[in-house]
């Protein structure tokens, strides 16, 4: 019997439909996105750096685009969990985001803080100065606590002596060279001018502060001894510092703080030792003794010894006989002692006048108040600083007797020269106030020392004048920055000074 195998004869093009029709489609691929758990910090100023923690981010940094707010911002580290970016400086508050090729990711929002503004410099003065110099830096946005101001001079560290926000003052350190000067806060750093280092010149002044009498070296304060109440002049011979004043028992000096008491004349009370000068071993002072506290007497010691000074005989000042007169300035040249004041009447008028040895020199004849401030010798020559009252007050300086009236462009100058200084080429120079505004004259042509408006209230006194080398200096206070010296017509802030009477340069 024959059999039939039928499935032997079905199509393949069956059999291969009924294959391929069993096979699986392939799974597409997996997206993996990046994900944000946290910033780090959560706030910040623009620039500040900015730590984002989370997931699949590229360890390629310019894969990940990171924006803060909308805006883009660069990143300077990237691995898989972290990276690390720099908050836009045209950034706003708001949502950070992290972009990559798989997608992106909203993360937490990172708030803008408004930084404080950084310091900046405008000046310093002066521009040079040997090491130790009182430097006064102006400028914005110090702090206000010394401590808090770093300040360089060429990268080396000065020590910060007082502070406000617009004002420090520093000493140039010893260290220092010529270079920059930096200061830095909190917020950020500055750099201003250059400072140049000379020649090293030590700066003594003499004066006060609120607690009483005190002298400055270099910008560093030392307070006279508590029987000290005035501190009028200061002479530096050496190491040994000497200041001429009085305590309350009357004229008096100190050197190096050891106090030396002046005698009176016999009967008279009281008195001031006004200018003081040392020559070789010697101590001369100058100055005056009362006579029941209704006049003065012109007086000079060498060390503890009374000199004579007499005054001139005959009427000088409204047919009147002399009886009273003050020395406010000594100078010692050689064998020689000059004074410098003014001898009067007992109602007449002063005159201006100076001594050599105790002999006097009237210099002007009484018709109107006149004075002698200061003395100076150089060479043979002897020069005076004072004025003469008129309609206004007239200043002059004197050279061997004759006088120099000093241009004061005004036609009611109100004016007081109060010290004169010669310097090694010959110069001249009185320094002073007209309309109490502080003034120096070199060769009898005026300077301002300061840019006030005169007014009520106006104080400006320039009390003394000195030089070294081609270096001139003055002692006084200039309103709005307070009391100290100019060197070079540039101001020198002295700490806690109230008043000042004296500068030396050594």
């Amino acid at each position: 019997m024959k059999t039939n195998y039928l499935l032997a004869f079905l199509p393949a093009s069956i059999f291969l439909l009924s294959t391929v029709g069993c096979k699986k489609n392939p799974s597409p691929p997996m997206v993996i996105l990046p994900t944000i758990s946290s910033i780090n910090p959560a706030s910040g100023a623009a620039g500040a750096s900015v730590t984002i923690t989370g997931t699949n981010f590229s360890t390629t940094p310019a894969n990940n685009t990171v924006k803060f707010n909308g805006v883009a911002a660069a990143v300077t580290s990237a691995n898989t969990t972290s990276l690390i970016v720099k908050a836009p400086v045209t950034g706003t508050t708001g949502i950070v985001s992290v972009s990559t090729k798989s997608g992106s990711a909203d993360g937490p929002i990172f708030t803008y803080l408004v930084a404080p503004p950084a310091p900046s410099i405008t000046s310093i003065s002066p521009m040079s100065g040997p090491p130790n110099t009182v430097v006064t830096i102006n400028g914005t946005n110090f702090k206000t606590n010394p401590a808090d101001n770093i300040v360089k001079f060429n990268g080396i560290t000065a020590t910060v002596q007082t502070a406000t926000s617009t004002m420090v003052t520093v000493l140039a350190p010893l260290a220092g060279t010529s270079g920059s000067v930096t200061i830095a806060t909190a917020d950020g750093t500055a750099t201003g001018p250059a400072f140049n280092y000379t020649s090293a010149q030590d700066i003594y002044v003499v004066g006060r502060t609120s607690s009483g009498p005190a002298y400055w070296v270099n910008g560093v304060r030392t307070d006279m001894p508590f029987d000290c109440l005035e501190a009028n002049a200061i002479f530096v011979d050496g190491t040994d510092i000497y200041i001429a004043g009085a305590d309350a028992n009357g004229p008096k000096y100190w050197k190096n703080g050891a106090g030396v008491s002046l005698p009176v004349t016999v009967g008279h009370n009281g008195g001031r030792a006004k200018s003081i000068f040392v020559s070789g071993t010697d101590v001369y002072t100058c100055g005056y003794d009362m006579v029941n506290g209704a006049n003065a007497l012109p007086r000079c010691w060498k060390n503890t010894t009374s000199l004579g000074v007499s005054l001139s005989s005959g009427n000088i000042s409204g047919g009147l006989p002399v009886v009273l007169g003050y020395a406010y300035s000594i100078f010692v040249s050689g064998s020689d002692v000059y004074l410098a004041g003014s001898q009067a009447p007992f109602s007449g008028n002063q005159v201006v006048s100076y001594w050599k040895n105790g002999a006097p020199f009237p210099l002007t004849d009484g018709s109107t108040v006149a004075e002698a401030t200061s003395v100076f010798v150089s060479g043979n020559d002897v020069y005076l600083s004072g004025y003469i009252q008129g309609s206004g007050t007239s200043a002059y300086y004197w050279k061997n007797g004759v006088p120099v009236p000093l241009n004061i462009n005004t036609t009611s100058s109100n004016c007081t020269p109060e010290s004169i200084y010669v310097s090694s080429a010959g110069d001249v120079y009185v320094c002073g106030e007209v309309h109490n505004l502080a003034k120096y004259w070199k060769n009898g042509v005026m300077s301002d020392l300061t840019t006030t408006t005169p007014g009520n209230g106006i104080s400006e006194p320039a009390f003394s004048i000195s030089g070294n080398g081609s270096d001139i200096y003055v002692a006084g206070t200039e309103t709005g920055q307070g009391t100290g010296y100019w060197k070079n017509g540039a101001f020198n802030v002295l700490p806690a000074a109230q008043y000042v009477y004296g500068i030396v340069v050594k």
